[in-house]
């Protein structure tokens, strides 16, 4: 073509002939190319055809195979952290296998209930569950009134029916069986219980150990995640920074822990400091109003047991709410004296009463038990309440406290405008 968008003419440049085929095929033409695209071709073969060469292509492995031998603690970690995807085989495959184990040693999900016997029961609970608790009501005045003294099951047996409720939001969950379900449904509930284990170490609970940390634990029973299986669970609670423990013969409840260190360093004043000022968080507190204090003794009779009924229904966020608010409108018959006096010397008595009567009370527990580890000196532990020390303050007490071998326990960061927690080594 003389527009030069074709092979043709003579001249060169864009246009020109192509060079010479070394392969001697015709140029590839359409009309050609549909003839015999493989003409005079010396290495002439079908491009589909199979490759004499060619084995069978193993699928990858990415890592090789294992071989019966301990594992290393940090190689079981990334495997158990990997990322999963535990889903994929419900939605376009076969369910996963109840009770399947799962990375780490925790089982999988647990076998599904009856669709129908979980209908009927939910329908049904709206019935037998105000019935059940009116019944406890009942139950409880008449054991009441009649005086009983013997012993009965604890609060969690009276009240099985919580047991046997399904919410609305679990229903869904129960029906369809899917795992990212429960995983809705249990995920709100493991976060407001590792919010209130977190509260309550705050608040100066947890398991103390060798290292001066604290390990808190908190367990969830089975029918919070049914579908999910404990490895879903101790799987969301890593996110929050919490890992699983083994529950052994107990397949019942999924066990979580963690360990939170011990305070790098303690903001307290040394026993040998002066007296720290009065208003200050160690120095003396304010005390009540002195002719106030008989008509609290005689009314706190009355508002402990009212104060005591309601913390059995009504959960609250600090799990120490009676010594920080509860204790701040009673007093005690032993401290009576010194806070209705306000003597320095009435409070040094009545520290150093509380005091001997812990000491006391350590050496007859160890009485009781065995003897420890040759080689080891345990430590035992006591904490002083606001009302032992108010007029003194918190200073004063330790001052009084250091004479006797007590220090401040490492473990807690020191809360004087509340408690005072101390150690010592082995008594005599």
């Amino acid at each position: 073509m003389a527009n030069g968008q074709g092979h043709g003419g003579s001249t060169g440049g864009y246009g020109a002939p192509p060079p010479q085929n070394p392969y001697g095929q015709p140029p590839y033409g359409q009309h050609h190319y549909e003839q015999n695209p493989y003409e005079q071709n010396p290495y002439e073969q079908n491009p589909y055809a199979q490759n004499p060469y060619a084995q069978p292509v193993p699928p990858l492995q990415p890592y090789p195979p294992r071989q019966p031998q301990a594992v290393p603690a940090q190689q079981a970690h990334q495997a158990h952290t990997a990322p999963q995807q535990p889903y994929a085989a419900d939605r376009f495959g076969a369910p996963p296998e109840p009770g399947a184990g799962r990375p780490g040693g925790f089982p999988g999900p647990a076998p599904r209930r009856n669709r129908l016997a979980v209908l009927v029961q939910f329908v049904l609970q709206w019935i037998y569950a105000p019935l059940w608790i009116l019944g406890l009501v009942l139950l409880f005045a008449v054991l009441l009134l009649a005086d009983y003294s013997g012993g009965g099951p604890d609060s969690d047996g009276w009240l099985k029916v919580n047991r046997s409720f399904v919410p609305p939001r679990r229903l869904r969950a129960e029906l369809s069986g899917r795992p990212e379900h429960w995983e809705r449904y249990v995920a709100p509930i493991l976060a407001r219980r590792i919010a209130a284990a977190e509260a309550a170490h705050a608040a100066g609970d947890g398991e103390v150990r060798a290292d001066l940390g604290r390990v808190m634990r908190v367990g969830l029973p089975l029918r919070f995640y049914r579908g999910l299986g404990a490895a879903g669970v101790v799987r969301l609670a890593e996110r929050h920074g919490w890992h699983g423990v083994a529950s052994g013969t107990d397949t019942g409840h999924v066990r979580l822990a963690r360990h939170f260190p011990a305070p790098a360093a303690l903001n307290a004043p040394s026993p040998q400091d002066p007296p720290a000022a009065p208003g200050t968080p160690w120095g003396p507190q304010p005390v009540r109003f002195a002719p106030l204090l008989p008509f609290v003794l005689l009314l706190q009779v009355l508002y402990v047991p009212v104060y005591g009924l309601l913390t059995c229904w009504v959960s609250r966020p600090e799990p120490d709410h009676w010594d920080r608010w509860g204790a701040r409108w009673t007093v005690g018959p032993r401290a009576f004296r010194a806070e209705f006096t306000n003597s320095p010397a009435a409070w040094d008595r009545h520290i150093r009463r509380i005091l001997e009567r812990d000491a006391t009370r350590i050496r007859a527990a160890a009485a009781r038990t065995p003897g420890t580890t040759p080689g080891t000196t345990p430590a035992h532990r006591i904490q002083l309440k606001r009302a032992t020390y108010r007029g003194a303050g918190a200073h004063q007490a330790l001052r009084i406290a250091a004479e006797q071998g007590w220090t401040l326990d490492p473990a807690y960061l020191p809360d004087p405008a509340n408690s005072l927690r101390l150690t010592r080594p082995d008594l005599p």
